[in-house]
């Protein structure tokens, strides 16, 4: 997804029309054939022009960048010579038509503001979790994005993804070694329910050792932390991995709130 600040459209439009009131109002006053001071284009049409690449290279407006690219565009031509206020208006009434003819062509989605929120603040929310997960964080960014677009149901497939990285996080915690047929079984290769009854038999294996006070705590954090990773594979994983149902705004955003809290959880693990 790529992220445009619209206000710097407004902006760019709203100094193209100073620039050319500006110089039509030099024509009227009869200049229009007197040269541009050099000041007056340093002032006036230089920001335009700079503003005016910038959002062409951001949103893709291609008649726009060729009017003003570095070192091919015409504004180029035209900030390092001499031009009359009449030819200013011209290129400047130019620019503008480029700049209506490129967006008649593009396309945006608007974020409410809510959702926006959820893109403002992933950083804060999900640093935890991506400082002691980093693998999670790819799917995280997804998740969050197709939400925040409307693809609900793509959402909360992505946050399974986040969560089986959390899962298989507590897994490597507790220890758990898992085979198939006889041969070692990496933990990414496993199917849920083995990764989950390889943790609780690990925590029930421990609860019979002698155990002190931190011991306790761990082993009371991490058999929590599974009953989680139960609850998120029978409520959300199961179903939307076999296609059973889709998931509306706000049930997609329960499973965004929960998987971020179990994410969050596992980030503040007892040492």
């Amino acid at each position: 997804m790529r992220r445009v600040e619209i206000w710097k459209l407004a902006e760019l439009l709203h100094k193209l029309n100073e620039a050319t009131e500006y110089a039509i109002k030099k024509c009227e006053f009869g200049e229009r054939d007197i040269p541009v001071p050099s000041n007056g284009l340093k002032s006036l049409v230089t920001p335009v022009v700079a503003l005016a690449r910038d959002q062409a290279n951001r949103m893709e407006l291609q008649f726009t960048l060729d009017r003003v690219a570095a070192r091919t565009g015409h504004f180029s031509h035209v900030l390092s010579k001499s031009i009359t206020f009449q030819d200013l208006v011209s290129q400047l009434v130019v620019l503008r038509e480029a700049i209506e003819s490129d967006l008649k062509k593009q396309h945006f989605v608007l974020i409410p503001s809510e959702k926006a929120k959820l893109l403002l603040e992933m950083q804060t929310r999900w640093s935890g979790a991506w400082k002691t997960i980093p693998s999670c964080k790819t799917d995280t960014e997804e998740a969050v994005y197709c939400y925040c677009i409307d693809r609900h149901t793509a959402s909360v497939f992505h946050l399974m993804r986040v969560s089986e990285h959390g899962l298989r996080r507590v897994a490597k915690k507790v220890g758990v070694k898992l085979t198939d047929k006889g041969k070692p079984q990496p933990i990414e290769f496993a199917t849920w329910d083995k990764v989950i009854n390889g943790i609780r038999g690990k925590i029930t294996s421990a609860h019979s050792l002698p155990q002190g006070p931190r011991k306790s705590r761990k082993l009371k954090f991490y058999s929590d932390a599974a009953d989680s990773c139960t609850y998120i594979r029978d409520i959300w994983r199961n179903e939307v991995s076999h296609t059973r149902k889709g998931y509306d705004e706000g049930e997609a955003l329960a499973v965004l709130n929960r998987v971020n809290d179990f994410m969050n959880l596992l980030a503040n693990a007892p040492k």
